[in-house]
């Protein structure tokens, strides 16, 4: 068995192990980059993110969205003797988006002069890494191994007619109609999907609401245009039998006391993530796992094993691409011997849903407030104030800001509507410099842009929005 002698290993590709090796590369170390996965399956170099979810999931929703505005071609004088609309095609330009953006990825590697080494990575110790026939010595070990799609009892994947979003973003020819079972930012992104190349969708959520971690009248709003554009909802709902016919899935499920038997073409599952630590050999090297086998680690991506980090959804801190880009960041720099600051408050990172409309979140929400018995105050605007929003015909949806009524703090922020994961970045600026739902009343923005509902959103708290 040949062996290799590295600074730094990172096992996995995906968006904070890339992000961790390049970083790494950049302050001096030798890096060996180890991935499983060649982009057939559900990895690759970009990871689930850029090969099978984040990019391709995207590339998806804009072809919705463009089709969704062509249903009323006469709104934009425009007419058209024959429409088609083609879902292969759509299928076939995300993966195009994929492959271009994993070669690049691939450039970048070479360009930071990391060695990728592909195959599977198992842990002989904490400072020996057995990749195929080869050992991998190294001084520190970062495991960014991912997550995976979660089934159901009863609900086990199969792939053809239950699937995960993974499979969904291969079908190329449509299903006539789909239960999809979370309505998280996954289920809701695919039913908005779906929904728009005219499948009939029924989206299950087990709580009493869509999104339920997001701000209740985030979800009321959702639930409001979802059911305007034809997605059927069915909250606090229960699956009680699962028949897997020939070419279909019969559910018998309630919702909200209601029972229904529908038979459905495919039925996507998007409940949830569990780590992929099962064929790492974690126990070779003592790593500590928690109860549901996510990797503890603290603030500064640390593992209980000195010189073993992980990074990413494999711990389960928050399994979102940017906060595993800044783990692998932070999790080099404290190898390299850097000064860095922990991570430890991951509930002022940025979260977002992007159907339409689009969904985007910061910092807490008005129940959260409640719940800690905050003293707070809210500014709420419908997306109508910015002029814009009419001008480009979407204007459905609001911004919702609350602050500390003492302090002025930005305590949270809930956009539902056009463009809202692209305007979250300026409440996060502000959250990161302290500061102020004054200072974000009194900073002029632009005009005619969206971004100026979240200024009137910020004056409302004091009855000051001009155009509500």
């Amino acid at each position: 068995m040949s062996e290799k002698k590295f600074d730094l290993v990172v096992i996995g590709a995906g968006p904070g192990g890339y992000h961790a090796a390049i970083r790494a590369s950049q302050l001096g170390l030798k890096v060996c980059l180890v991935e499983k996965d060649d982009g057939t399956g559900i990895g690759g170099l970009g990871g689930v993110c850029l090969n099978w979810g984040c990019i391709p999931s995207k590339s998806l929703l804009k072809n919705a969205e463009l089709l969704n505005e062509m249903k009323n071609p006469d709104e934009w004088g425009f007419s058209f003797k024959e429409f088609k609309a083609d879902i292969s095609k759509a299928i076939d330009r995300s993966r195009s988006v994929s492959s271009k953006l994993t070669q690049g990825i691939g450039y970048l590697i070479k360009k930071n002069n990391i060695e990728l080494i592909m195959g599977v990575a198992k842990l002989i110790s904490s400072t020996k890494v057995q990749v195929g026939d080869e050992e991998i010595v190294a001084n520190n070990i970062i495991i960014a191994t991912g997550a995976r799609p979660r089934s159901l009892p009863n609900l086990e994947i199969d792939k053809e007619l239950i699937i995960t979003s993974r499979q969904a973003l291969e079908l190329r020819s449509k299903p006539e109609s789909i239960a999809i079972i979370g309505a998280s930012a996954i289920g809701c992104e695919f039913a908005y999907f779906f929904n728009a190349y005219g499948v009939e969708v029924s989206l299950l959520e087990i709580m009493d609401r869509l999104v339920p971690k997001e701000d209740g009248e985030i979800s009321k709003e959702l639930e409001r245009q979802f059911e305007k554009q034809g997605i059927k909802s069915f909250t606090s709902s229960n699956i009680n039998k699962v028949k897997k016919n020939k070419k279909s899935v019969t559910l018998e499920y309630e919702s909200k006391g209601e029972s229904f038997n529908k038979e459905f073409d495919k039925v996507m599952l998007g409940v949830g993530i569990q780590p992929n630590t099962d064929e790492l050999s974690l126990e070779n090297a003592g790593v500590q796992l928690d109860e549901n086998g996510f990797i503890i680690v603290d603030e500064f991506m640390k593992t209980n094993v000195n010189g073993v980090y992980a990074i990413g959804d494999v711990t389960g801190k928050l399994p979102l691409a940017h906060v595993a880009f800044d783990q692998g960041i932070l999790a080099s720099e404290v190898i390299a011997g850097k000064d860095v600051e922990g991570m430890t408050n991951y509930i002022d990172m940025p979260r977002c849903t992007y159907c339409s409309p689009q969904i985007a979140s910061i910092g807490i929400t008005e129940e959260q407030a409640k719940e800690q018995s905050l003293n707070y105050s809210v500014g709420k605007v419908p997306f109508q104030v910015a002029g814009k929003s009419i001008a480009i015909n979407n204007y459905n949806g609001f911004a919702k800001v609350i602050s500390d009524s003492d302090t002025g703090e930005i305590l949270g922020a809930h956009i539902i509507g056009a463009e809202a994961t692209e305007m979250i970045g300026e409440i996060g600026m502000l959250k990161y410099l302290e500061g102020t739902n004054e200072e974000l009343h009194r900073l002029t923005h632009a005009h005619p842009t969206l971004s100026e509902v979240i200024k009137e959103a910020a004056a409302n708290t004091h009855n000051q929005a001009i155009h509500f």
